[in-house]
């Protein structure tokens, strides 16, 4: 018994889609021992019921098939039947039977190629299957699609065969295209988990520089503010350099009053005031042109 949900793996993407016209008409016509010359033939469904039947036996009570169905009411009681059938061995597939009661050749054609590879997949193999009696119980059979006459049906095991052959090859080609797909799907998150990482670490530096920045401005303000009673300005220009040279391990926090509350390891006191070309007597120059200088040219 094959399994119920082995519809689920035929996807659009498998190769069950891309099964030709003259492939599906051959493999009705030689499993069910038929005589298809078109893909709308289907359209009834009687079709599709019978290979339930060969897939479930007894699932379908083929004496309700109806092979002579012309109408769209006869056409949905066909269908009817096959639903029950996929609710009984649980088959998640929807059918459309609003589309394919209409006889249209790609809706009908999509459909069969889902019925083929159901059966493909299903791996099921009845050698005493007599289609034609099967098929005889239904009402009208003799209207339906005729048995073949010009030339006999294979003999179902070189059919069984030929199908295990092709269900073999296409689930090799799904294993190897499974196992690139998830080569490159790794390839891709360690890619992405790289770059989230880097971008993270650009972020933090990112903060940690604005937050320099926010400091000296801050520093700068109160100095403006002040004015004549801001004092020295080589004592902010320390300041300044100790906020520049503070790293995360020694960081430096600036109060809203500009001053330093948790000074850093850096030492500052190497920093040469003369060696940057700031003259020694800060009486003789402006506050605001010296504290100009300086910055300009650390930058």
């Amino acid at each position: 018994m094959p399994a119920g949900n082995a519809d689920a793996s035929v996807g659009m993407m498998t190769g069950a889609y891309f099964v030709g016209k003259r492939e599906l008409l051959e493999f009705f016509n030689s499993l069910l021992d038929m005589n298809l010359s078109k893909i709308e033939q289907t359209a009834s469904g009687a079709v599709a019921c019978q290979l339930c039947d060969y897939i479930f036996p007894g699932s379908i009570p083929m004496k309700r098939v109806n092979w002579e169905a012309k109408s769209d009411y006869e056409y949905i009681q066909n269908y009817k039947l096959l639903q029950q059938a996929f609710g009984k061995n649980k088959v998640q597939r929807y059918v459309d039977v609003d589309k394919l009661i209409r006889a249209k050749y790609q809706d009908n054609l999509e459909f069969c190629q889902w019925l083929k590879a159901f059966y493909d997949q299903s791996g099921v193999q009845r050698p005493d299957y007599d289609p034609v009696a099967v098929r005889s119980m239904g009402k009208g059979a003799s209207s339906g699609p005729k048995t073949t006459s010009s030339s006999p049906a294979r003999p179902l095991s070189v059919r069984q065969s030929q199908n295990s052959n092709n269900n073999k090859g296409r689930n090799a080609d799904a294993v190897v295209a499974d196992a690139a797909l998830m080569k490159k799907n790794s390839e891709l998150e360690g890619k992405v988990a790289e770059l989230e990482g880097s971008l993270l670490d650009i972020e933090k530096e990112r903060d940690f520089y604005f937050q320099k920045l926010r400091d000296i401005e801050i520093m700068l303000q109160v100095h403006q503010e002040k004015g004549a009673e801001a004092g020295d300005p080589n004592g902010m220009i320390d300041n300044v350099f100790k906020v520049l040279y503070a790293t995360t391990e020694a960081p430096v926090v600036v109060n809203d009053d500009g001053e330093i509350i948790n000074t850093s390891s850096v030492n500052t006191s190497a920093v040469d005031v003369d060696a940057l070309g700031i003259v020694d007597d800060a009486a003789d120059v402006d506050d605001d042109d010296l504290l100009e200088n300086t910055l300009f040219e650390e930058f």
